[in-house]
């Protein structure tokens, strides 16, 4: 079978790589085995694909302040990948939890839930969702709230906590839910062998109860400042304004709207035909902690 893969060089990617036999696509030379340089222009894709049994789409953007370039690497390239690819293709696309939208009306969240994306970010990735949809055999993996060693962002995140410095967004009583990217590796290959949605997000814990775990093993007080979810959005969007002029934002409107908003998801189905299985909530942010306190041991 063949079978090449998008995003392999990425903080997902990487991990799903390393499980499957796939040829990657990247920009530039990475060093990856077999790699194969390309522009991603669909003449360029037609020609690498046209014996593609399989590809395994992990490519896209975070950069929630950058609606063109969510359009761009979310939609488009999925459409290219998607037509240069032969009718009998399988898909396999990184999708989000974010389809779902934030503010929901029955928990868990089920593969059943309907769709509701409420921002660029999450209608980019429900647009992509429906263009894979349309090849006559795919799969969609709905990604929770990604975190892992790789993830950088979350170590300013457990920084302000550290320092102090960070806030509670509205009461801190709302769901919030997480899975470790090897989690995400781990259903690889099996996945190859699936069809359909499967949600994959791991254990819930509330917004107060996750930074009270990274607090406790960083061994410090976990916040006790509450700021209104509003007000967290303003804030948000100065970060992002500041991202327009080369200054990486610390937290995003996305970022605010995923630690309040409540939700949890039912993960059964991926356990059992995928047989997904994420760790406890507080075993990886302890994790985390630990890794960001490693990394700032002085030298």
């Amino acid at each position: 079978m063949k079978i090449y893969m998008t995003g392999a060089t990425g903080r997902i990617g990487r991990d799903v790589f390393a499980k499957v036999d796939a040829i990657p696509l990247v920009r530039r030379k990475s060093g990856l085995k077999n790699e194969i340089v390309t522009d991603f222009s669909l003449s360029s894709l037609r020609t690498i694909l046209e014996d593609a049994d399989m590809v395994i789409h992990f490519a896209g953007c975070l950069n929630t302040w950058d609606a063109k370039a969510m359009k761009e690497a979310n939609v488009s390239l999925t459409w290219r990948i998607a037509d240069a690819t032969p009718d009998d293709c399988k898909i396999v696309l990184a999708g989000s939890i974010t389809v779902y939208g934030k503010k929901l009306k029955k928990l868990p969240v089920t593969e059943a839930t309907p769709a509701n994306p409420d921002s660029d970010y999450s209608r980019t990735k429900y647009e992509a969702e429906k263009i894979v949809a349309r090849k006559k055999n795919h799969c969609i993996l709905r990604l929770g709230v990604v975190y892992g060693p790789q993830f950088e962002d979350y170590f300013r995140v457990i920084e302000m906590i550290e320092k102090g410095r960070m806030v509670v967004f509205g009461k801190g009583d709302n769901q919030v839910s997480f899975v470790h990217t090897e989690d995400i590796a781990a259903v690889f290959p099996k996945v190859l062998e699936k069809e359909g949605i499967y949600t994959l997000s791991g254990p819930s814990a509330t917004q107060s109860g996750i930074y009270k775990y990274a607090a406790d093993a960083l061994g410090v007080s976990p916040p006790k400042t509450h700021l209104p979810i509003w007000a967290g959005m303003l804030l948000g969007m100065a970060w992002e304004i500041g991202a327009r002029f080369g200054r990486k934002p610390t937290l995003t409107r996305e970022h605010v709207g995923i630690l309040s908003a409540n939700r949890s998801f039912d993960y059964s189905k991926a356990q059992k035909e995928l047989g997904f299985n994420p760790r406890p909530i507080k075993e990886g942010i302890e994790e985390m902690a630990r890794e960001y306190k490693a990394r700032n041991q002085p030298l």
